[in-house]
C-alpha cells in the first residue's frame, strides 16, 4: 500500500496530473479533500468516491451523500471515475491560486513551490513523449504562473529566486517561462493572454530536442561538428512539433522556432538579423542564455547571476537585445 501523501505533494500530483489510472478511474490522494480543508479550501467537487477492495470498486460517498472528513482520514487514497478529474483539478487549482488578500490563502513561497515542481513534473511528462494533450497541461501552468504574478506582488520576487536556483535538465524550461513572463512585465506586456503565450514559448521553447539524441543532449565534452549540426535541428523541430496546435499563438511557435536567431545574422535556423526577429523570440532568447549560464549543465558549472550578466554584457552584445538585457538586470537588482 503507498504511503500518505502529505498535503503539498498531494497538490502537486493532482495539479500536474502524475496519477495512476485504473479501468476507468484515477486514483487521488485524500489530503487533497482533508488536509486543512477547512483552512484552504471547504468547496469539495459534488462526485462519488470509490475504494478499491479486492480488486473490486466500491463506493465510499456517493455524490448525494453529505462530506465527512473522519470517513475519508480513513483511507490515503481514493478513486474517482476518469470523466471527474477536472472537478478535482479545478479544487486543487482553487486551493494554489486562491487570492492572496482572502484570510484562507495558501502562503506565496508555498504555492510558489507547488507550482513551480508542478510546471517541472508536466515538462517532464510532455519531453517523454509530446502530445496536445500534454502541450494543454503545460497551457494550464502557464496560465497558473501569469495569474499569480498579475495577482500577488510577492510573487514575483520568489519566482525570481526560484528560477535562478533550479538544476539544469528539465527545470531549465520552468526557469526560461518564468523569467520570460517576469521580463515581459517589465516590458509593458501586461495583457494576461500575451503573457500566456510568452510564458507558453519559454516552457516549450526546448522541446524539440526530444527528436534529438538523449548521448548528444547529455554529454559532458565539446560536440563534434556533426553533433552541433544535430543540436541544431531542434529549434524547427519544436516548430514543427506545435505548429498545427491551435491553442498555441503563433508569437510563441514563432518564439520557438526563433530563439537561436542573432541581432548579426549569424543564429539558425533562418538566419535572420534584428529587425527580423520578434519581440517574443528576443525574450525567449535571453531568459534561455541566462538560464542556462546560471544553472549547472553536463559541461560547466553555474554562474553566480551578476556573472552571468557580465558575461553576457561583454560577450553576447552580437546576439542579443542589449535593450531588453537591460531590463532583465534591472529585474535582479543589478546595475547596467
Amino acid at each position: 500500500m503507498a504511503h500518505k501523501k502529505i498535503f503539498t505533494e498531494a497538490l502537486e500530483d493532482v495539479y500536474s496530473d502524475r496519477l495512476k489510472r485504473k479501468d476507468g478511474f484515477v486514483e487521488v490522494p485524500t489530503s487533497v479533500f482533508i488536509e486543512k480543508v477547512d483552512v484552504y479550501a471547504p468547496d469539495l467537487p459534488n462526485i462519488d468516491f470509490y475504494i478499491l477492495k479486492e480488486n473490486k470498486f466500491e463506493v465510499l460517498k456517493s455524490a448525494q451523500e453529505s462530506y465527512s472528513p473522519l470517513v475519508l482520514s480513513m483511507h490515503d487514497y481514493i478513486w474517482i471515475k476518469e470523466e471527474y478529474i477536472e472537478h478535482v483539478r479545478s479544487h486543487v487549482e482553487g486551493i494554489i491560486l486562491k487570492p492572496n488578500d482572502a484570510t484562507n490563502a495558501l502562503p506565496s513561497g508555498k504555492r510558489m513551490e507547488i507550482l513551480r515542481r508542478s510546471a517541472i513534473k508536466v515538462v517532464e511528462n510532455l519531453f517523454e513523449k509530446p502530445s496536445p494533450e500534454k502541450i494543454n497541461k503545460s497551457i494550464k501552468v502557464v496560465k497558473s504562473f501569469v495569474f499569480l504574478i498579475m495577482k500577488d506582488p510577492k510573487a514575483y520576487l520568489l519566482l525570481t529566486r526560484l528560477s535562478s536556483h533550479d538544476p539544469y535538465t528539465l527545470q531549465h524550461s520552468v526557469g526560461t517561462a518564468v523569467n520570460a513572463i517576469i521580463l515581459g512585465k517589465k516590458l509593458k506586456i501586461d495583457k494576461e493572454t500575451e503573457l500566456n503565450d510568452l510564458g507558453l514559448a519559454g516552457l516549450l521553447h526546448d522541446i524539440g530536442k526530444v527528436r534529438v539524441r538523449k548521448e548528444i543532449i547529455n554529454k559532458a565534452g565539446p560536440l563534434t561538428e556533426e553533433e552541433w549540426e544535430e543540436i541544431k535541428k531542434h529549434s524547427r523541430e519544436g516548430y514543427e512539433i506545435v505548429k498545427d496546435n491551435s491553442r498555441i499563438n503563433f508569437k510563441s511557435k514563432r518564439a520557438i522556432l526563433e530563439h537561436h536567431e542573432s541581432r548579426n545574422g549569424t543564429g539558425y535556423p533562418q538566419v535572420l538579423k534584428a529587425h527580423q526577429i520578434d519581440l517574443y523570440s528576443k525574450i525567449i532568447s535571453i531568459c534561455d542564455i541566462f538560464n542556462a549560464i546560471t544553472s549547472d549543465r553536463s559541461y560547466a558549472k553555474a554562474k553566480p547571476i551578476y556573472d552571468a550578466f557580465d558575461f553576457m554584457k561583454n560577450n553576447l552584445e552580437h546576439k542579443i537585445d542589449m535593450e531588453i538585457f537591460k531590463e532583465l538586470v534591472l529585474i535582479y537588482g543589478g546595475k547596467i
